[in-house]
């Protein structure tokens, strides 16, 4: 899970033609409410249009949402599309795809070590076909369980591999790691909308892999993370102006963008709050450990 985040929803249903979605953007179910029922009540009690969610309430398979309780979350807005949130850069190990003989010793192929800034988290070879295949299992459970979406966290995975010289080749396919998340992720895309045509793809992060039209075309959305702050300070021009520009480039394709951010002072949000509406964009301030329904301005505001 991340901390700070920036997202981009590229909405290709008409159901926002004539109005920006408002957003929420909840992991911890189980700290937002005190049950399934709460939460779905909570979450009707919002109006939010866009929901993202953990496949799980408490991210236990026990606590697997189901269609009925995912269809009960839109009861009071049509509009609302409820997502599930999905790691295909790294694998977790609280997951109901984790063997335990992978914490002995016993690893496969495409499993590297543990994220040092993320416990529990750990590198893969994203290319690896196991590890796809996994993947796409996972992706399958929760197209079943009736989510309206999926939002792919560490598509930006490649930068471990890349250790800041961009656009290098992986020796195992002879692309580069950047090509071979491209892959992975048009490969996911096409899965789910051939199963479900209006299935919304949402990517976190890796605004670098917008410099190919074809593969933002098979998008619906992509995030990305502190761009006007790290949650503690500002970010000088310097630092946001990259993102920023990503995200021109987003809206000038017509893509819907909404930024997410955790500032924890008043005066940070202040701040925070004034870049975006300068730059047009909507906002998101929430928690750090998204457990908050959080506070949506749309852009302008």
């Amino acid at each position: 899970m991340t901390t700070a985040l920036l997202l981009i929803l590229i909405l290709a249903t008409p159901l926002f033609a004539n109005a920006a979605p408002s957003f929420a953007y909840i992991l911890q179910a189980e700290k937002f409410a005190k049950s399934k029922e709460a939460f779905i009540r909570r979450i009707n009690e919002s109006h939010r249009d866009i929901v993202v969610i953990d496949y799980s309430f408490d991210g236990e398979e026990s606590g697997e949402w189901c269609p009925n309780e995912i269809s009960s979350m839109k009861k009071s807005n049509s509009r609302r599309k409820i997502l599930a949130y999905l790691s295909i850069g790294e694998a977790e190990n609280y997951r109901p795809y984790w063997k335990q003989e992978w914490s002995h010793g016993r690893r496969p192929s495409f499993l590297l070590e543990e994220n040092r800034e993320w416990k529990g988290n750990f590198h893969v070879r994203y290319w690896n076909l196991e590890w796809q295949k996994i993947i796409q299992t996972y992706l399958d459970t929760i197209l079943a369980q009736g989510f309206d979406g999926v939002y792919l966290d560490i598509v930006d995975g490649y930068e471990f591999f890349e250790k800041g010289k961009d656009n290098c080749v992986n020796p195992q396919t002879g692309r580069t790691y950047r090509q071979d998340m491209k892959a992975f992720v048009q490969a996911l895309a096409r899965h789910a909308k051939q199963k479900s045509p209006q299935f919304m793809v949402i990517q976190q992060n890796a605004q670098a892999l917008f410099d190919d039209e074809a593969f933002m075309r098979s998008l619906d959305g992509i995030g990305a993370e502190d761009v006007f702050s790290d949650g503690k300070k500002a970010l000088s021009e310097h630092e946001s102006a990259e993102a920023v520009h990503n995200l021109k480039k987003a809206q000038a394709k017509g893509l819907f963008v909404v930024l997410i951010e955790y500032p924890t002072q008043p005066k940070l949000q202040k701040h925070v709050t004034t870049k975006a509406a300068r730059q047009g964009l909507n906002l998101l301030l929430t928690d750090r450990d998204l457990t908050t329904i959080g506070l949506f301005k749309p852009a302008g505001n």
